[in-house]
């Protein structure tokens, strides 16, 4: 008999606690090409390696790092948070979620989520950050189901302004070039095709990823204010003749990793009220 979901959450939020103290102001979730932006972020950083708690899900892809860093910056105490996984590597909802869902037990309020996604756009180049302002869920799991919630009963959740709209406008005020958008979740791992590509961006998507939306809808559920970032590290399918690959994410990643750690810098001190 499988252990009920909100006792394995609840013993991973006290190891954390156990490990590092006191919850974080913020918790960052990191995505594909992010982790090496974060490293240098926090002060008086004390580190944990997530392969040590049991229950916690571990990453199989690369560009996911497999740790939680907890330290300061600009007086919030942040943890930075490695290894997402995947529904594409064949967890199911609550594993996909079961680590957001510790750190908001453990008790840190404000989650923020970064991804690495494709533009629909030939607006928004390869390089672009966009704040999340909404999504489009085409076929990610949901949390909040029977069989994937904490106790077992499905959960009926207001998604309306998920991705906190006061977070989102103290980040544009610190960064005014940076333009919001609509995100799309797609289960992958294939990347999408051109035609799926264009059906997404007549649906009003601005970008097209396979995280995330699991995590902030698991995250709100939790009472945690939400706020998601993306790295437009590629065309999506069909985008200006776009063949997208995991290696061009990452190599994006990397070309643009100044701005994006600014950018994450930002958002983390925006989450204060």
């Amino acid at each position: 008999m499988r252990e009920p979901e909100g006792a394995i959450v609840k013993r991973l939020a006290a190891a954390l606690a156990t490990a590092l103290g006191p919850a974080p102001e913020v918790a960052v979730i990191l995505g594909s090409g992010w982790n090496e932006r974060a490293r240098d972020l926090l002060s008086a950083a004390t580190s944990l390696s997530l392969a040590g708690l049991d229950g916690w899900p571990q990453p199989r892809v690369a560009g996911h790092g497999g740790g939680l860093m907890v330290g300061e910056l600009d007086g919030l105490t942040v943890a930075l948070c490695g290894g997402r996984v995947h529904a594409y590597e064949g967890y199911p909802a609550r594993e996909l979620v079961r680590g957001v869902r510790a750190l908001v037990r453990w008790g840190a309020p404000a989650v923020l989520l970064l991804n690495a996604a494709g533009s629909t756009r030939e607006a928004r180049p390869p390089g672009t950050l966009m704040p999340v302002a909404d999504h489009i869920n085409h076929g990610l799991p949901n949390p909040l189901a029977a069989d994937q919630s904490e106790d077992g009963s499905a959960a009926f959740v207001d998604l309306v302004d998920l991705y906190d709209p006061a977070w989102r406008g103290r980040l544009a005020a610190a960064e005014p070039g940076l333009e919001p958008g609509v995100y799309a979740g797609l289960p992958g791992p294939s990347y999408e095709t051109p035609a799926e590509v264009r059906a997404m961006a007549s649906l009003g998507a601005d970008a097209v990823g396979m995280s995330t939306i699991p995590e902030a809808i698991a995250a709100r559920a939790a009472g945690a204010r939400v706020m998601a970032v993306s790295l437009l590290s590629n065309y999506a399918a069909g985008v200006g003749g776009s063949r997208p690959s995991h290696l061009e994410v990452l190599a994006t990643a990397a070309a643009h990793g100044e701005e994006a750690a600014r950018v994450l810098a930002a958002a983390v001190v925006a989450a204060r009220p």
